[in-house]
């Protein structure tokens, strides 16, 4: 690859109405003489390997003069998309000691596969259990010698560190195929911790002799391989682990709408709420990057009350009919109305969805709902595109088949069950939600709007608080 001057890069911008927003200009690293002599060789040694390479410079504010010196960013290749990775002076000793030059990074995952040793390296997710192995003692189990190149510290890493006073690996060579092994350790190696900054305290998993140098082989065989020895440990040993993927890509969605927050000053709480629904709601509010778990949470605050806003429905349903000043308890005619209401109004709040409806529509106003979209005009214009996710409900205010608090309603429910039913077609409409498909990443507006429904449920269902009396 030549040199990348001329090239136009994109400048990521941050917000110019907000001080200390951060602008990051990248420019043609060969080109740029205030690059420190460290990054130089790196940048040097990319360029030789046919890298995009970048200078990164930083602004503390659009007027302010640059208040850091560069950094570097080397664009590695990662299938058919890039990876690119900021390399900054304290960081250049550790990227000179690794040979970068050959590695290829696989999908999302904080992985790459080194092409001069057909080894694929990854790093396992930070909530992965090993104690299982430590516990347990397994055979094969051994402790790293001390003069092994993945205890070498690198930059900013404590050397005293639980993961350097306790360093373990397990590996496992296959029956029949000379060479291929898959190996489990603890600290990850040294390499992956200069590539994806790992903790020295997580695990990381190394897999050799793979017999390919293309990326979708590499990263099947680490998929499989991984995903099958780590059931075989979990069956095993009670250990469970799971492979890292790169924090980026793997929760990236739309940033939420700014909500609005109250002037006044906090007061001391007037209502009472059900303490399991409320328990559920602020279950929902404390769950970090789980898109589908925290929808279903906040739908189980829904769920909660759906018995009761459903008899509510068919009480009012019968107190109507009786209200008439028509009625006649001695026309047969008449009875039999009532019986078919009743009938029918059995039947319709069986249906989950009938039980949500009618709980939504009791506890959210039009206006309040109107007042919400206003608010949230980007979340409004999401749930009314129906290219962004399959098989639910749109919200079309020109849609006159059903109430817009109604379409909420139906919405929430068809999201529901593409989460629950965990098999294909499971809802009788389109494939399920996974935890990491590329629509579990646009759930950003629509998990505001539960939210917001599951609050109006809370404060519908709410009592007058009576402590102190």
């Amino acid at each position: 690859m030549g040199s990348t001057k001329g090239s136009l890069a994109r400048i990521a911008r941050g917000r110019p109405d907000v001080p200390g927003s951060a602008i990051v200009t990248p420019s043609d690293a060969e080109q740029d003489d205030e690059l420190a002599p460290e990054l130089r060789q790196i940048a040097d040694r990319a360029h030789a390997a046919g890298l995009k390479v970048w200078t990164l410079r930083w602004n503390a504010h659009p007027t302010v003069a640059i208040t850091a010196e560069p950094e570097l960013q080397i664009d590695f290749p990662a299938g058919r998309a890039e990876r690119r990775v900021r390399i900054s002076r304290g960081d250049a000793a550790d990227w000179a000691s690794t040979d970068f030059a050959h590695w290829v990074f696989l999908g999302d995952y904080d992985a790459f596969l080194d092409r001069s040793s057909s080894t694929v390296v990854a790093a396992l997710d930070h909530r992965s259990d090993g104690f299982g192995l430590l516990r347990r003692e397994i055979p094969g189990l051994a402790a790293m010698p001390e003069d092994d190149p993945d205890l070498t510290p690198r930059e900013g890493e404590e050397p005293s560190g639980t993961a350097f006073r306790e360093p373990v690996r397990l590996c496992v060579e296959h029956p029949a195929v000379e060479g291929l092994s898959i190996t489990i350790q603890r600290p990850p190696p040294r390499a992956l911790r200069v590539a994806c900054r790992a903790y020295p305290s997580s695990w990381g998993v190394v897999i050799t002799g793979v017999a390919t140098d293309r990326h979708d082989q590499a990263l099947r065989l680490l998929q499989e391989i991984a995903t099958s020895f780590f059931i075989d440990l979990d069956l095993s040993y009670g250990s469970a682990f799971r492979l890292k993927k790169d924090i980026r890509v793997e929760w990236a969605s739309e940033p939420r709408e700014e909500e609005p927050s109250s002037t006044k000053r906090p007061r001391f709480p007037v209502l009472t709420h059900n303490d399991d629904a409320a328990s559920l709601y602020l279950y929902a509010r404390t769950l970090v990057s789980a898109p589908l778990l925290e929808y279903l949470a906040y739908y189980q605050v829904l769920e909660f009350f759906m018995p009761k806003y459903a008899r509510a429905a068919a009480v009012q349903k019968l107190r109507d009919l009786l209200r008439d000043p028509r009625f006649d308890h001695d026309d047969d005619i008449t009875l039999g109305r009532v019986i078919e209401t009743i009938t029918d109004t059995d039947r319709t709040a069986g249906t989950e969805r009938e039980q949500l409806k009618a709980t939504v529509t009791r506890c959210l106003d039009a206006g309040e709902l109107a007042r919400y979209r206003e608010a949230h005009p980007r979340g409004a214009a999401a749930m009314a595109d129906k290219k962004r996710i399959a098989d639910v409900r749109l919200l079309n205010p020109k849609d006159t088949s059903a109430s817009l608090v109604e379409q909420v309603a139906d919405r929430i429910y068809d999201l529901r069950c593409r989460i629950v039913h965990g098999k294909e077609g499971g809802n009788g409409r389109g494939e399920p939600l996974r935890p990491f498909g590329p629509e579990s990443k646009l759930l950003t507006y629509d998990l505001d709007l539960i939210r917001f429904v599951a609050q109006r449920v809370l404060i519908t269902s709410s009592g007058p608080a009576t402590w102190g009396r």
